[in-house]
């Protein structure tokens, strides 16, 4: 009897040990970036592009759901069950991404598109490198990436698990740029959630201005275009130490335009109660007092930027809402801004579409 209580325990023991190894190793291999890298300098001797006042900038931002997410999918961070589509269906909604983002660039003349949820080489997109697919579309563009999820074993849902990921954020620019850095934000889950989890970061890219009654003898500014994507599924804590970062990142810096998917309702949008009370999402309502008066939020109201994964899409009842906008220097005037309606078809995000001037 008393052996038989001893293997009992033993068995019993052994999942409780094999998490505990599991969990150590995944600490041994945990990626830990530096809270700034640098991810382009110009070389010594070489000359990038400068602008001028007066210039226009046209800028596409479009989070592409690591072509993973498209309107045949419910996402089990949302309340869904699946974590990814099938092969035939991701290279369909890559092949789509990469259409709409050729007839932008050379048919719309894009100067930069900026990209969020680019896997690199992870199981949920079928270990595709969608950085460098996308790239090849568009040979006239400089490109640079900055990570925010490498893992090698996410073990969610434990039906068909997540497993390893690379993936991040990316810039593809017409313009040679001075630098491109990546700005790591601060915070983060706890351990061991911190483990398998985003350490999400701002991607900065530096062009110098000059102003154009002073021609090439002028004093030289300098433009930084930005690309965020923001803490989704916390109490908005994260959220909010983020925001802090950007307002102290921003401050002094006349010629800003910071674009991407913020996980947060830009102020003055009113989202829908559904939205509000989903139990899984709550976008965090960003307080205009809290980034300064000369600062301008742009946002297109009329159609939403982001769609709820808890099902399949269905226009009639699914909740939308909308998460990617802009935030513009003084320095900077917007011109347009639109989403372009796609019906989720390719990601559980539309892309916008913005024109701004250098003043």
């Amino acid at each position: 009897m008393r052996r038989t209580f001893r293997i009992a325990i033993l068995l019993a023991g052994i999942p409780v040990i094999g998490a505990a190894g599991f969990i150590g190793a995944m600490w041994i291999r945990e990626w830990r970036p530096a809270p700034v890298e640098t991810v382009y300098a110009l070389p010594r001797g070489e000359t990038g592009d400068t602008l001028t006042t007066g210039d226009t900038l046209r800028i596409v931002s479009w989070n592409i759901g690591y072509a993973g997410l498209g309107d045949d999918m419910d996402f089990f961070y949302d309340g869904g069950t699946r974590m990814r589509t099938s092969a035939a269906r991701t290279v369909e909604n890559l092949n789509g991404i990469i259409d709409f983002l050729k007839r932008e660039a050379y048919e719309k003349r894009a100067d930069i598109i900026l990209l969020q949820e680019v896997d690199f080489d992870s199981r949920r997109s079928y270990r595709m490198n969608e950085y460098d697919s996308i790239r090849a579309a568009l040979p006239e563009y400089f490109g640079w990436r900055g990570l925010n999820y490498v893992t090698d074993f996410v073990p969610i849902p434990l039906t068909d698990p997540m497993g390893r990921v690379e993936s991040g954020i990316a810039i593809f620019s017409r313009w040679r740029p001075e630098t491109v850095t990546r700005y790591a934000y601060p915070g983060g889950f706890a351990f061991p959630m911190r483990l398998f989890n985003l350490k999400r970061c701002l991607l900065s890219m530096e062009i110098p201005v000059r102003t154009a009654a002073d021609g090439t003898t002028g004093p030289v500014r300098t433009l930084y275009l930005n690309n965020t994507h923001n803490t989704a599924y916390d109490t908005g804590h994260l959220r909010s130490g983020e925001l802090a970062f950007l307002n102290a990142f921003l401050a002094g810096k006349r010629y800003s335009v910071t674009l991407g998917d913020w996980n947060c309702n830009p102020p003055g949008y009113v989202p829908s109660r559904a939205a509000v009370e989903d139990e899984h999402f709550s976008p965090l309502p960003i307080d205009r007092n809290d980034f300064p008066p000369e600062m301008t939020f742009v946002y297109d109201p009329s159609t939403p930027t982001a769609r709820y994964g808890y099902e399949p899409y269905d226009p009639a009842a699914t909740t939308t809402t909308v998460l990617d906008f802009a935030l513009c220097g003084p320095g900077i005037e917007p011109v347009a801004f639109e989403t372009v309606d796609l019906g989720f078809k390719k990601s559980d995000h539309n892309p916008v579409v913005a024109v701004f001037v250098i003043r």
